[in-house]
């Protein structure tokens, strides 16, 4: 917690980072019906909301408290979160590593209170849950890749229109947020050519169970790695790598 609160009052006082204690403006532009909003059944909150520039991209960096009530008293569970912008809207998408803390994993990870958002239990493999609204979509951007990467940072991410939130469990350093939205950027980089023009007719004899992104090399440049320049991260904000973790 110590090293959470110093990491905090570094980002606080770097001028190439806008900071708010409070984010309830930032709060109300999201779907909370959505992970990993919609885990405070009892309350959400934005706490420690950090905006700058990351490799050319904006992003944003905060702690969520999710609310619940227990007995005669409340817990708050706790998530660290990056968000990053993407080049268009996309169907809603989640993917959620089986090994991430989620209280209840009966709260769906979308929305379904407009019908969108469905489990897809046959997807992928046991590394991970996927929810869509569009289940092509979902499984033209599966990769075992992906899932391995999820499964070993305990990550998890949704497509919401033109963005992409990513979430893990805990209150964690904000360098090692900045690791998870450089871990989320890579997974963005690698969807396949054909996400950025969905919907599209699928071509004759294909198979959009998994999609050409589950066994080709992308041949799309990353639109967030087009923007890479070592030299323009400013001294000491540079992510460190986090420790390997065994699998369960």
């Amino acid at each position: 917690m110590f090293e959470v609160r110093k990491s905090i009052k570094r980002f606080r006082e770097d001028p190439a980072w806008a900071y708010h204690k409070h984010g309830r403006d930032f709060l109300e532009t999201f779907d909370r019906l959505g992970y990993p909003f919609s885990l405070g059944s009892d309350g959400v909150g934005i706490r420690d909301l950090v905006q700058g520039s990351f490799h050319g991209q904006e992003v944003s960096l905060f702690h969520v408290l999710a609310w619940e009530r227990c007995a005669k008293s409340s817990v708050a569970w706790n998530y660290s979160v990056a968000v990053l912008p993407l080049p268009r809207a996309l169907p809603s998408t989640a993917a959620t590593a089986r090994r991430l803390n989620v209280p209840d994993e009966r709260i769906p990870a979308l929305n379904r209170v407009t019908g969108r958002g469905r489990d897809l239990p046959n997807l992928g493999t046991h590394l991970v849950r996927y929810c869509a609204d569009d289940p092509d979509f979902a499984a033209l951007i599966s990769t075992y890749a992906m899932e391995r990467v999820m499964h070993d940072a305990r990550l998890a991410w949704r497509i919401e229109g033109d963005r992409i939130i990513g979430w893990t469990y805990g209150r964690k350093t904000y360098e090692d947020i900045l690791t998870l939205a450089e871990t989320l950027a890579a997974i963005v980089d690698d969807f396949p050519e054909e996400a950025w023009n969905w919907p599209q007719q699928q071509e004759s004899g294909s198979t959009p169970r998994n999609g050409p992104g589950k066994h080709c090399a992308p041949t799309r440049e990353g639109f967030i790695r087009r923007a890479v320049d070592p030299s323009r991260w400013p001294v000491g904000r540079r992510p460190r790598h986090q420790p390997e973790q065994a699998d369960d």
